[in-house]
């Protein structure tokens, strides 16, 4: 019974100091381009707004909800509670898969997840994104509609998880739900700027061309494109003089594309290699576009899942081990907003951003030296949470 309900309490316990503090976070631009949206269906006037247009349209709706303030703590309790129920449910999944100290441990590591934990006080939607990707590929090859309509829901909110429908559409068992969330991604993102293209009474909002190019370049202002907190390879290269730009970041999605390709293709069909491709997905996804912040490392967690149970199963040598390690210490050094709440020194912030980048590329790096080492013939299913 212990065991059962400890998923539940890492949530539990934070929820009193989270729904404490008074502040709207990222929610609160939300709901400003919400406003926005709902006002005159340009939420795109607002420099800083990033999201699609069915984030758009929903938060519109959201601010006929009630006050920001009011729907920000409501906000922050769903989190926790996708939070919990994603922990709660994978866990009990692997309940009977390792001795009870790796499980403990393991779900200790989840528990104190930097990523998760930023992304709640931030109020991002990442975990509800997630959660939804998730449920959609957990249905996949037995329910195909309705794991594509979770998926694309998941990318026309917020395409965090970009790579996950091409790497279904590499693998037949997953091909037909792949397809339905493209479809299903292109019909909401059609929704929403018809949703906007009302509440603007403007037809020509209709047509995606004139959204997209205000996206692409809110992406590149400085204020996003070469900080120190965005983990993005387009961000690395702008820090090391080389200027963002639409080529540039179309030159890299392309990279990371190709790079997901050939990691993915050579997976067999079935149990633990399918959870191999889409944790490969996630954390590549991550990489594609010029944002990247440090809340988007929960893509990492099904990678670190997957690796830290084949390395206990299959007695990893000492140095994956340090390479697992490394990577988890990596991705635990940023805890904003949490450290500005604390005043945390600008310059051990700024050393955390620098360091914490790298953890998500040393995970892939033990993954593939992994996978270099490992026999195809030991893929089993006893991974599958």
């Amino acid at each position: 019974m212990v065991r059962r309900l400890a998923p539940l309490l890492p949530p539990v316990l934070l929820a009193p100091f989270a729904l404490s503090i008074r502040y709207t976070a990222d929610f609160g631009l939300a709901y400003q381009a919400g406003l926005e949206a709902w006002s005159n269906g340009r939420p795109q006037n607002l420099f800083y707004w990033t999201g699609t247009p069915l984030y758009a349209a929903m938060m519109a709706l959201i601010t006929r909800a009630g006050s920001v303030e009011v729907t920000a703590r409501v906000f922050m309790a769903l989190d926790l509670v996708v939070w919990g129920a994603l922990l709660y449910v994978v866990w009990s999944r692997l309940h009977d898969m390792a001795p009870a100290s790796w499980w403990w441990a393991t779900l200790g590591a989840a528990a104190v997840f930097a990523p998760a934990i930023s992304g709640i006080f931030w109020l991002q939607p990442n975990l509800f994104i997630f959660a939804l990707a998730l449920g959609g590929f957990v249905l996949a090859d037995r329910r195909n509609l309705v794991a594509g309509l979770l998926i694309g829901a998941s990318l026309a909110l917020k395409p965090i998880l970009l790579l996950l429908p091409l790497a279904m559409l590499l693998r037949r068992e997953s091909r037909a739900a792949g397809l339905w969330a493209v479809v299903t991604a292109a019909f909401l993102t059609l929704m929403g700027l018809g949703f906007l293209a009302w509440r603007a009474a403007d037809p020509a909002i209709l047509i995606p061309t004139g959204y997209l190019g205000d996206f692409v370049s809110h992406l590149h202002l400085e204020m996003f494109s070469c900080v120190p907190e965005n983990y993005s390879p387009v961000a690395t290269l702008c820090r090391l003089g080389l200027a963002p730009s639409t080529g540039l970041t179309a030159a890299v999605a392309v990279v990371v594309t190709v790079a997901g390709w050939l990691l993915i293709r050579g997976l067999p069909e079935g149990g633990e290699p399918r959870w191999a491709a889409f944790s490969l997905a996630c954390l590549l996804s991550s990489l594609v576009g010029p944002i990247d912040w440090a809340s988007y490392g929960v893509l990492m967690a099904p990678l670190f899942l997957l690796i830290a149970y084949q390395f206990w199963r299959d007695s990893a040598s000492p140095p994956l081990w340090l390479a697992l390690g490394l990577a988890y210490l990596l991705t635990e050094l940023i805890w904003d907003p949490l450290e500005s709440l604390a005043q945390t020194s600008v310059a051990i912030v700024v050393f955390s951003y620098t360091a914490g980048q790298f953890g998500k590329y040393i995970l892939l790096f033990a993954w593939i030296r992994w996978r270099m080492l490992r026999p195809s013939a030991t893929w089993s299913g006893a991974v599958t949470p």
